[in-house]
């Protein structure tokens, strides 16, 4: 028995089958654990996620874009469960999905990327750092653009443009001819003419003051000196209407004796069948008016065809042009 327990000097004694050796030069050998595999996918997977946060915001605003268009409702729904999947780090996707939704996304929204690359860098290597400015203003300006963007199909989108950004146009670039919001355009000489020496009758007076605040009244400065008619121009500005060209009033003398008289720029109101179709039903309610008849009654005349052409459908719009 001795024999088997005794171990002679020059022997060295075998591992077992299951024993591993822990040398030096078995250590870059060693396999890692399931456990550090799942840590490190992890740490790669929420990496990725950090990345393609920045594309959230830009996602929401493209979901709201399209969220009424009825013919995009399967595009919307793969774009919901985008947004979900980086929103939520709980709602996990496989590595290879979540890769080939950067490659969407960067499809969707190069521009975000480009800007942002160029905002915290200050500019590329061989571009211009004024490119990366025009970028960033870009990116600025986005709240707005897809403001406009969620509009466009509106009816009255047009007129709304016109409203917001016409004031601002016309102080930056001047009036121009062909805007259908501008005022007569009157001569220089004219212009400086004193409008303190018109003599504006108490009752005409009253009846201008006593008006509603949507007509905006005022004296033509193109109006002659001496003259015993005055010429008023007429503005109608409410925000539930259309901007349409004003309106030349011209009160008589002997007023209320006799009627005002409306003049309406033939040129301005030409320009296009929505102006013409008031112009037409002005002209048609000033016939059937009676003998004897206010400037309010014929502001409010005006105001109504304004209101019949806005309600006319497409089919009348298109038959008064032929």
């Amino acid at each position: 028995a001795g024999s088997f327990m005794g171990r002679t000097p020059g022997t060295v004694g075998a591992p077992s089958p299951g024993s591993t050796l822990s040398t030096p030069g078995n250590v870059g050998g060693a396999t890692p654990s399931p456990a550090a595999r799942t840590q490190t996918d992890d740490q790669a997977y929420l990496e990725k996620l950090k990345q393609l946060s920045k594309y959230i915001d830009p996602l929401r605003r493209m979901i709201a874009r399209i969220d009424k268009d009825e013919d995009r409702k399967k595009e919307l729904s793969k774009m919901n469960n985008l947004l979900e999947i980086l929103s939520d780090p709980n709602k996990r996707c496989p590595m290879e999905t979540l890769l080939k939704c950067e490659q969407v996304l960067e499809r969707l929204e190069l521009k975000v990327k480009t800007a942002e690359s160029f905002a915290s860098g200050g500019g590329a290597a061989g571009v211009a750092p004024g490119v990366g400015g025009r970028l960033q203003e870009q990116n600025i300006c986005q709240p707005l653009l897809d403001a406009v963007a969620s509009h466009i199909k509106s009816p009255m989108f047009n007129h709304t443009l016109s409203r917001v950004f016409g004031p601002a146009i016309t102080t930056l670039l001047g009036p121009s001819p062909r805007r259908a919001c501008s005022s007569p355009e009157v001569p220089a000489k004219r212009r400086r003419l004193p409008e303190e020496t018109v003599e504006i009758p108490d009752l005409l007076q009253g009846e201008i003051a006593h008006l509603d605040q949507r007509f905006k009244v005022q004296l033509d400065p193109s109006q002659h000196l001496g003259s015993r008619t005055v010429h008023l121009i007429c503005q109608l500005d409410d925000k539930n209407l259309p901007c349409v060209p004003p309106i030349t009033v011209a009160v008589p003398e002997n007023y209320p004796s006799r009627p005002p008289q409306c003049n309406a720029s033939r040129d301005q109101y030409d320009s296009t069948q929505f102006l013409r179709n008031i112009l037409h039903s002005l002209d048609i309610h000033l016939n059937k008016m009676p003998e004897k008849y206010s400037v309010t009654s014929l502001l409010d005349t005006w105001e109504m065809c304004v209101r019949q052409a806005c309600s006319l459908p497409d089919t009348m719009v298109t038959a008064g042009r032929d």
